[in-house]
């Protein structure tokens, strides 16, 4: 669902952008004087938003995209870390059964609005959420552990989270209320 939303807005961006491109071509046809200046500039501007449009996405179609409705998601175990000299270091963890619990926390991750930071290296993540998920494929139930990195401000340390939405509730909430285990 979400898949088909952004390519349905990258759709639309891009028919603007051949009617704006189209138009800028016609000025540069009747030898106007604007027909340069505009095909540069909607070649800059057009050029610089599709970009945009194609490193901008969802939590749900990056990082949640193996979860779906019918999915039985097993446990998930939640795992503070630290970057230590380039390396994750896991401190404290704690498991999670309970399917309340652990969908809650799934909300606040999904739909969140993401950016590709390409240049971005590793690091700014607080928690490991490895999650152990059943899915039904064709005549068969195919189990996978998936793991996500999640911090205030990246989610698998390469998407920037822009939007303002508060994913890390649940999760303070679980850390304020339940003993976690040292690693």
């Amino acid at each position: 669902m979400v898949d088909s939303v952004l390519t349905l807005k990258f759709l639309f961006s891009l028919v603007v952008f051949g009617v704006l491109l189209v138009g800028a071509a016609k000025l540069l046809l009747r030898k106007s004087r604007f027909g340069p200046i505009s095909v540069v500039l909607v070649i800059l501007v057009g050029g610089y938003y599709l970009y945009d449009q194609v490193i901008s996405t969802t939590s749900d179609a990056a990082v949640l995209e193996e979860i779906h409705e019918d999915s039985e998601i097993r446990h998930l175990e939640i795992r503070k870390v630290v970057l230590e000299r380039g390396i994750y270091t896991y401190k404290e963890r704690i498991l999670i059964e309970e399917e309340e619990t652990i969908q809650k926390i799934l909300k606040d991750l999904s739909g969140l609005e993401l950016k590709r930071d390409i240049n971005k290296e590793p690091g700014g993540a607080e928690y490991v959420l490895n999650l152990l998920v059943s899915n039904q494929k064709d005549n068969l139930i195919e189990t996978g552990n998936y793991q996500i990195t999640v911090g205030k401000e990246y989610i698998d340390d390469y998407y920037q989270i822009v939007s303002d939405k508060d994913h890390l509730k649940t999760i303070k909430e679980l850390e304020r209320d339940l003993e976690w285990e040292e690693e």
